[in-house]
């Protein structure tokens, strides 16, 4: 199992995306605090995972707010010994974002992330070792006709992550981002019933023919959290179908 005896906190734990990313790592022998600021929602991962023999906790805490930062930190050390991963998932405001939720939204995509990311240097520190994996977007990377906000808050947790990880590639500590596109998660669902047929026409932009799942965001976050990308930091690995690549709707053969 590429994660066994690896110890790692995931933010966001009980959306769809955080949920699939959890249950991966603990199929592949990580202990997880799952944490969320919905206690329901982390309960629920927490069920599913241990129901399959995994090994999670809950946490629920605000990660916009340094003190509850520090005891989901401390949760983890207390609870398994150490902290090796840190996947900063979680975020709010998908869609377009009004002025006056700018400051929330972006507390939650970038400052969370910067709060979770400090406290957990020194522990990785120490050990010599560690790795983050900062969930962004493909909206950070081109534009899909929806220009809002959402768009730079992605784009600046690649900004953060990767001078993070020239900064702390000496100590053994790698960082790296995933871009996922379009991922079928309850908020699309909603979408499809207000607007039917809004997924078969957003398929149709891809080249492979179909939207992605939460599985395939998580597979990505294995495989940069583990040994297997031992000589990879500072990297955005695009997770999109073949979306930002381009499509064939100019194609006149």
């Amino acid at each position: 199992m590429r994660l066994e005896g690896k110890i790692a906190i995931v933010t966001g734990a009980g959306g769809a995306i955080g949920r699939a990313i959890v249950a991966r790592f603990t199929a592949e022998g990580a202990a997880v605090v799952v944490n969320d600021i919905n206690e329901r929602a982390a309960e629920e991962t927490v069920d599913l995972v241990t129901a399959r023999g995994g090994r999670a906790v809950a946490v629920i805490g605000d990660i916009t707010n340094p003190t509850e930062v520090k005891r989901i930190v401390q949760a983890a050390l207390d609870r398994f010994g150490g902290i090796d991963i840190l996947v900063n998932n979680a975020m709010c405001g998908w869609g377009p974002i009004l002025r006056n939720e700018w400051q929330p939204v972006a507390s939650v995509g970038l400052l969370g992330p910067w709060l979770l990311t400090q406290e957990c240097l020194p522990v990785m520190r120490t050990a010599g070792r560690g790795a983050i994996v900062n969930i962004s977007s493909v909206n950070a990377l081109a534009g899909f006709g929806n220009e809002h906000l959402y768009s730079g808050i992605k784009a600046g947790l690649i900004g953060m992550s990767r001078s993070l990880a020239v900064r702390e590639g000496r100590h053994g500590i790698r960082i790296n981002c995933i871009c996922p596109g379009s991922i079928v998660t309850p908020q699309w669902r909603k979408l499809e019933e207000d607007k039917p047929g809004l997924l078969d026409r957003i398929k149709s932009l891809y080249p492979l023919g179909r939207l992605g799942k939460p599985d395939d965001v998580a597979a990505a976050a294995v495989f940069l959290a583990s040994d297997d990308a031992s000589f990879i930091t500072g990297a955005v690995l695009v997770v999109d179908g073949g979306l930002t690549a381009g499509n064939l709707g100019f194609d006149f053969e």
